[in-house]
């Protein structure tokens, strides 16, 4: 169980599109969703182009608010007979960050293969099909991502790129190989997913489909007007990606000689995002 996640309960539901076995494993942190979970279902559900033999599991982890599970719940008893996915309900105690929440519902994962989708995004139908084909022609490769919003420029995101800044992976757009990936979800409420990234890259760079295949829900607010959106406290996350900088050294995987360049580049970087969001909230009159 993932560190500081209590766990409450796990629920299941089991699949309607016949006994087909899991080949992919969707996971799917929860917090304040009400107006999103449904589209991030939907567009799980109206994947095509998997062939028959593949099947989806959907691991929903509600991180400490009722009013998300029941939101999950409700839209489940919506689908009736007519969802084709096997779901599992996690639900936690308290909350306790995206981070801890995937790393409590991965054990929960079946599939070959893990995709990440947050509450507020949405796929392409074919995005599945397409990034599990690629694995299937690629089969020494462990993890792959895709565009998120625009179309990707077509690079591998190295390990020495992502620490710079230079390349980087919307979460909702990776796949995982689970058998060549020797680690699991860091735990951590901010720059966890940069964490991880570095940690799959230090191993092997993660390539990048030249599809944009996930977008942020319609029904999303705008980033600026979304208390509860991780992408709106930058200076948090550049926290968290220093963190992560750390904790790399800790592991022994990154030399102490990286150490004050990379401080100082993202403390320029925490400081340039501040005052271009003082700028954006001057112009808005937020000031």
């Amino acid at each position: 169980m993932a560190r500081g996640a209590a766990l409450e309960a796990v629920t299941r539901w089991p699949g309607l599109a016949g006994a087909t076995a899991v080949g992919i494993s969707v996971l799917i942190p929860c917090w304040h969703a009400e107006l999103t979970i449904g589209g991030a279902l939907d567009s799980v559900e109206a994947q095509q182009g998997l062939p028959g033999h593949v099947g989806v599991e959907v691991v929903v982890v509600v991180d400490g608010r009722q009013d998300d599970r029941q939101a999950v719940i409700r839209w489940i008893e919506s689908k009736g007979n007519g969802r084709r996915w096997a779901i599992t309900l996690v639900c936690l105690t308290q909350n306790c960050g995206a981070g801890a929440a995937r790393k409590a519902g991965y054990r929960h994962c079946s599939g070959p293969f893990l995709a990440f989708l947050d509450d507020d995004d949405e796929w392409h139908p074919k995005k599945l099909a397409l990034q599990w084909g690629w694995h299937q022609a690629n089969p020494g490769q462990i993890a792959s991502g895709h565009g998120y919003n625009i179309i990707p420029k077509g690079h591998a995101v190295s390990f020495r790129r992502l620490l710079i800044g230079r390349h980087t992976l919307a979460t909702p757009t990776l796949m995982i190989r689970r058998a060549l990936w020797p680690y699991e979800p860091e735990p951590y409420r901010f720059g966890e997913d940069t964490l991880m990234l570095a940690m799959i890259a230090l191993m092997q760079p993660i390539h990048v489909l030249s599809e944009n295949l996930a977008w942020r829900s319609p029904k999303a607010p705008r980033l600026m007007d979304d208390n509860y959106s991780l992408s709106r406290q930058r200076l948090k996350l550049r926290a968290g990606k220093i963190k992560g900088i750390m904790i790399l050294y800790q592991r022994g995987v990154l030399s102490p000689i990286w150490i004050p360049a990379l401080l100082a580049w993202n403390l320029l970087l925490a400081i340039r995002r501040w005052l271009l969001d003082l700028k954006t909230c001057a112009r808005r009159g937020d000031l």
